[in-house]
């Protein structure tokens, strides 16, 4: 009984101390939420529609719901590899519409009950879905142990082990794309609504036709990085990420193995790859070429040429000899 009693307490006293570790982290990212929230990259971002007092509820609340997940799973001994790979997916679209749901009763005082299958059927969010072990399970993964064989099969051998600055990215990351996940979402679904928009949209959103136009080229630059960005990272083992910084939200490309998701592709995707294997030929062939070509005017520059104007030469100093 006494051993029991005292493994049991071993085990409560490293969930405190990884929960203990975790909230410095947390804490960095919500600094960086209160004071690094504009936009410092060229995509468009969901979070550009909002007001900057709604943008930072709407990053807070995300981090926060995302922090109570963590602790929770901690607590009851399910943030595992096996238990996130089976059930990461019905997690994070908890954790969306539990965000969603305290974002818009806090900004209206009013309860929404936000449908997380609803939820699932916007492109944004199965967009979301199809990165979820990078998204989603091998940040909190990584958050119990930074060395996990999880984070290894994505990320060795270029990072060996996950440090703070690499783990607090990826919260940047999947914090960021909560939020924008769920703009898409109360763009499409609440935007026609006048007092919706008075409430948490910038002055210039407040038209129909400017939520219109911005929704067209959100949905356009979804589908862009659907179609063409996403499997060229894809085949250069590459994700993008975002980033809060002092200067605003940015992008950065890391390296991440993808090569078992180009199994999945559809054919429109591996059209793009085959196009960039065809790039990348026809560049090899030009290079030659320009090295062929680059070569056969310098040797007759240096030999043809040269030799003829040594020729000359020779002849008018053979000529002002004679003339002497």
């Amino acid at each position: 009984m006494f051993v029991a009693i005292k493994k049991q307490q071993s085990i409560n006293n490293k969930k405190t101390t990884i929960i203990g570790d975790t909230t410095n982290l947390f804490s960095k990212v919500f600094y960086k939420v209160l004071y690094s929230n504009q936009k410092g990259g060229e995509f468009l971002l969901g979070l550009d529609l909002l007001k900057d007092s709604a943008k930072r509820d709407l990053l807070y609340i995300a981090l926060t719901k995302l922090e109570y997940l963590f602790q929770d799973l901690v607590i009851k001994d399910k943030c595992t590899t096996k238990y996130l790979q089976k059930n990461g997916e019905k997690l994070f679209l908890n954790l969306l519409s539990q965000t969603c749901e305290d974002f818009l009763y806090q900004q209206y005082g009013r309860k929404f009950q936000i449908n997380p299958r609803t939820l699932k059927n916007t492109i944004y969010t199965k967009q979301l879905l199809t990165d979820i072990e990078i998204l989603f399970q091998v940040p909190i993964s990584i958050l119990v142990n930074p060395k996990t064989s999880e984070f290894r099969s994505v990320y060795y051998p270029v990072y060996k082990t996950a440090s703070k600055q690499f783990i607090e990215a990826l919260l940047d990351n999947l914090v960021i794309e909560i939020s924008n996940c769920l703009i898409f979402f109360i763009v499409v679904n609440f935007s026609y609504i006048y007092l919706f928009r008075q409430r948490i949209f910038r002055s210039k959103f407040l038209s129909l036709r400017n939520i219109e136009r911005f929704k067209n080229n959100f949905i356009w630059q979804i589908r862009l990085k659907k179609q063409v960005f996403k499997p060229a990272n894809i085949y250069e083992n590459s994700y993008r990420i975002y980033i809060l910084r002092t200067t605003g939200i940015t992008t950065r490309l890391i390296y991440a193995n993808r090569t078992a998701q180009i199994k999945s592709m559809q054919n429109s995707s591996l059209f793009i790859i085959g196009f960039i294997e065809l790039r990348d030929f026809l560049n090899s062939r030009l290079d030659e070429i320009t090295y062929v070509l680059g070569s056969g005017v310098r040797f007759i520059l240096t030999s043809v040429l040269g030799r003829f104007v040594g020729l000359i030469w020779r002849g008018i100093i053979d000529g002002l000899k004679n003339n002497n």
